[in-house]
């Protein structure tokens, strides 16, 4: 068997030295892998473990480590992968950024920019707030007094602006490569009631395609408790309470699927 398993987090670049990422570590992707191995065995041909840097790797023999940089490298990683081996599993647990930085300016650059705007503006041209408001949205977006992100940015800028874009869903590609594949989609909320909980993991499940998705919520892991609901197709769920357990039901429900399918 080949497996994908995407783990930790992204970086999204902001400049020639700094980047903007989240707290993921990869800990779930790399007990994960641990379980295919345990449960697997011979059958586990080689593991692709696609992370960036700083991402917690497993230490076993048959993991292929494929190193990424950003939401668009990872979006390639999977892309070759999918269309050059047949994969039997992708475990997408990696949390992908879900912005990037478009471009940069300062306050007071943006501020310039648009009081030029105003200035040449005929007050009757905007007959109602929401028109002015409008028109101030796509100025913004005009602004071509930015920043030069190939190069440091100086600290000496006391009020710095970040315009960021919307990074693609990744594992909406996962199936349209790859059909007969066995997908496990995560959703993560916060705070939210689990009814809640369970209709994102749902929603998340028919979108695209998944065999299974982990629903879990932010306000419910802390230190080694880890809540989480794993769903199927029926809308049956498994709930499990820390990492450990849901690596260990997530391999050995993605293990009966693939013998399933045959």
């Amino acid at each position: 068997m080949k497996i994908i398993i995407t783990a930790g987090g992204t970086a999204e670049k902001i400049d020639k030295v700094r980047k903007i990422t989240n707290l993921a570590t990869g800990k779930l992707g790399s007990l994960t892998a641990g379980e295919f191995v345990k449960q697997g065995g011979d059958r586990i041909e080689k593991i692709f473990y696609i992370c960036e840097r700083g991402t917690i790797v497993p230490k076993l023999s048959c993991i292929e480590v494929v190193s990424t940089e950003g939401v668009n490298e990872v979006k390639d990683a999977l892309s070759e992968l999918l269309t050059t081996y047949k994969i039997d599993a992708v475990i997408h647990s990696m949390a992908v950024s879900d912005y990037a930085v478009e471009s940069m300016t300062t306050a007071e650059d943006l501020a310039l920019f648009l009081a030029h705007k105003l200035f040449l503006l005929n007050r009757q041209d905007f007959k109602q707030e929401s028109s002015l408001t409008e028109c101030i949205t796509a100025w913004i977006k005009e602004n071509d007094r930015l920043l030069d992100r190939n190069r440091k940015v100086g600290s000496d800028i006391r009020n710095l602006m970040l315009s960021m874009r919307q990074t693609p869903k990744l594992i909406g590609l996962i199936k349209t490569l790859q059909p007969s594949t066995v997908l496990v989609g995560f959703k993560l909320l916060n705070g939210v009631k689990k009814q809640r909980l369970l209709d994102a993991g749902y929603e998340v499940l028919v979108r695209n395609s998944c065999d299974l998705v982990l629903a879990n919520d932010q306000s419910e892991i802390d230190g080694g408790r880890h809540i989480g609901f794993l769903l199927s197709p029926d809308r049956t769920f498994v709930r499990f309470q820390t990492k450990a357990e849901i690596a260990n039901g997530i391999v050995g429900k993605v293990l009966n699927l693939i013998d399933k399918k045959g």
